[in-house]
Order: C-alpha cells, then structure tokens, then sequence
C-alpha cells in the first residue's frame, strides 16, 4: 500500500470523527412540555414551549441567573424538565410552587421564584440548588452533585481521544501487515 494512500485514508478517518464529534455535541431544537398552574390570585397560568424559551429561558441564560453558562451547556434542556423533556423534575416543580405563590409569568417574577428556590435542596443531595447550578450540575437530579458532574469540555474530549486510537491502531495494522517477511 502506498504511504501516500496510507495518509490520505488517515487523514479521511480523523476528519469524519471530529465532525462526528461536532455534531454528537450539536444543539438540537427541542419542545418544552406545557405546564399549567394557578397563582395565588386565583389566575390560571399556561407556560407553553414559547413562554418557557422566551421568559424562563432567558432569565436562566441571564449572568444574575448563575455563574455557569448554562447557554452553552448541553444539559440546558433539563435544568426544569425530565430527561425525556415530559414533566418537571424536582426543581422544575419546585419553581413552579415558587410561582403560584408569586404570580404571574413575567421575567421579574421568574427571577424571584428562582431567587426564593436557590437555598433549597430539590433532592436532597445535601447542595443547595443554586450550589448545583454554580457548578453546572442539575439541581433536579439526585444523581447530578458538584462533586460528581462531568464537565461537557471534558467530555468533548472522548471524540479526540477515539480519534487518536483509531489512527494509532490503523499505524499498527498497516504496519503489522506491510512487514516484511523474513525468509
């Protein structure tokens, strides 16, 4: 086989997993489940795919929010919602309690139901929620601490790193077949 053939079928791998890898870590458009909930004056509320990305969203994507950029974090989706994207999780519900004794959807009134949800525990972890959010944990997920969340940049990084075995194993075989024969 020619080195130069050799090269270019590297060269071909690599391109095709760290646009894989690109593309794995995509953001793709997704539809918020619609939740309903009464305020405390008696005022039915429906928070729609819309409402949720226009005025929750935005709060959330806010610097007063919380220190990690949750705007470009791959979990983003599942700060208020199941992983399935069909109901609230624990802190999603919570929120949604802080509301009804607030009022309506507004951005202020969003702020301060996070705001009044921030010192308390969705489950039960023993971190607060704004403690998990800091960090870029889930505050919805018991399984989702501090100290267990895996960082997305790191993990960006497997795609590499898969990429880098690949090739180094591709070198071996072409090698380990091309030697020449002793006779």
């Amino acid at each position: 086989m020619n080195r130069r053939l050799f090269a270019a079928i590297i060269i071909i791998l690599l391109a095709t997993v760290v646009i894989a890898n690109g593309q794995a870590h995509a953001q793709s458009t997704v539809t918020f489940p619609t939740i309903s909930y009464q305020t405390y004056q008696g005022y039915n509320i429906t928070v729609t795919n819309v409402e949720w990305n226009t005025t929750v969203y935005s709060v959330i994507y806010s610097k007063n929010f919380s220190t990690y950029n949750w705007k470009d974090s791959p979990q983003k989706d599942y700060i208020l919602f199941s992983y399935g994207l069909t109901g609230l999780n624990p802190y999603g519900a919570e929120f949604i309690q802080a509301m009804e004794s607030i009022g309506n959807l507004t951005a202020k009134n969003v702020t301060l139901a996070f705001q009044e949800i921030a010192p308390l525990d969705a489950t039960g972890t023993g971190y607060t929620n704004q403690v998990k959010l800091n960090a870029g944990a889930l505050p919805g997920f018991s399984n989702s601490t501090p100290s267990s969340f895996n960082n997305p940049s790191v993990r960006s990084l497997y795609g590499y790193v898969f990429a880098g075995a690949v090739i180094v194993s591709i070198a071996a075989l072409y090698f380990i077949l091309n030697r020449k024969k002793d006779e």
